[in-house]
């Protein structure tokens, strides 16, 4: 069997992709899993923004800020830092600080905080800064909304003042403790 007849067999066998990794230029192999991966992630973003478009669109966009409310509530809930520091706002505001460069403002009087995040890219992976639209940002709110809940242990409402996605340095929010 020759070369050409072996990989004719290969591929129908389901093993083009192995086998022609081991004849790529040395050090080739180890770029492509990653650039596969990267080629996926930049799908995935594409695809989410097209979503986040349609959702935002007609008289369904409210239901479609909901969902993707409960989608960052969600999100916080798997990182678990409300949950580590809660009854320790302080503690939240430390650990936000130091990890991610958010500040924050407390005006204990009316109850309210302003948290402003830090320069730079959204810090969404499924965000294409280029393609999706300031609604996605929907979600934060809801990550806002489930983290400072659960430090406080009591609702909270939270506003996005200012986004990254519409055109912001930095997002900003405001949450009212109830």
């Amino acid at each position: 069997m020759d070369r050409k007849e072996f990989l004719k067999n290969a591929c129908g066998l389901g093993v083009c992709a192995c086998v022609l990794r081991g004849f790529d230029a040395p050090g080739a192999s180890a770029a492509a899993p990653l650039q596969d991966q990267d080629q996926r992630l930049a799908f995935a973003r594409y695809q989410v923004a097209k979503l986040v478009v349609f959702m935002a669109a007609g008289p369904t966009a409210p239901a479609c800020a909901e969902i993707l409310e409960k989608t960052g509530r969600e999100c916080a809930k798997l990182g678990g830092l409300s949950a580590r520091v809660k009854g320790d706002p302080e503690g939240y505001f430390a650990t936000a600080r130091k990890n991610w460069g958010t500040e924050f403002s407390w005006d204990r009087e009316k109850g309210i905080i302003t948290l402003t995040v830090a320069e730079g890219e959204c810090s969404c992976p499924l965000v294409d800064s280029k393609r999706t639209p300031p609604f996605f940002c929907n979600c934060s709110v809801g990550y806002q909304k489930e983290s400072f809940e659960t430090v406080f242990g009591r609702p909270v409402q939270a506003a996005l003042k200012a986004s990254k996605l519409g055109g912001s340095k930095r997002c900003v929010f405001e949450v009212t403790l109830s």
